[in-house]
């Protein structure tokens, strides 16, 4: 297993240990991926977004009437009484955010050329764990 030292810090500091599903094992592999493709397939396909908090507001919503209470086909229960059962098991979130380390790159600046179009700068929004705890539906 190839470890990298940056996420083996943010495990830490979010107190988990990283475990590696072997390649092709359903048994391991679709329990971490299938819960993404659910809600891709399920909530994302086909909706449109304005901002964050309408993204936000439309995915507490669909949690609270579709997604929480449908019986869940493996576990044969409701995700929102599964996760009532297993509240006081959860451990508490780091007492502070985490900050990555920010490593200097190792190869020199490359001068514009002109034959290069340039490309415009993305700007990614980093959100807090909260915020998707949120989306699991335990910090309301």
């Amino acid at each position: 297993m190839v470890e990298n030292a940056e996420f083996l810090r943010f495990a830490h500091h979010w107190n988990f240990r990283p475990r590696a599903c072997r390649p092709y094992r359903a048994q391991t592999k679709g329990k971490v991926e299938r819960p993404i493709r659910y809600l891709r397939d399920n909530f994302f396909y086909g909706r449109t977004f304005v901002s964050d908090s309408d993204l936000n507001h439309q995915a507490l919503h669909w949690l609270d009437t579709v997604a929480n209470v449908r019986t869940h086909g493996t576990l044969g229960e409701r995700p929102i009484d599964r996760f009532d059962h297993e509240r006081d098991r959860l451990k508490p979130l780091a007492p502070r955010p985490y900050r990555p380390l920010v490593l200097a790159s190792d190869r020199p600046a490359r001068p514009p050329e002109a034959s290069v179009p340039s490309v415009p700068m993305i700007q990614v929004e980093r959100r807090p764990l909260r915020t998707y705890a949120q989306f699991a539906g335990d910090g309301r």
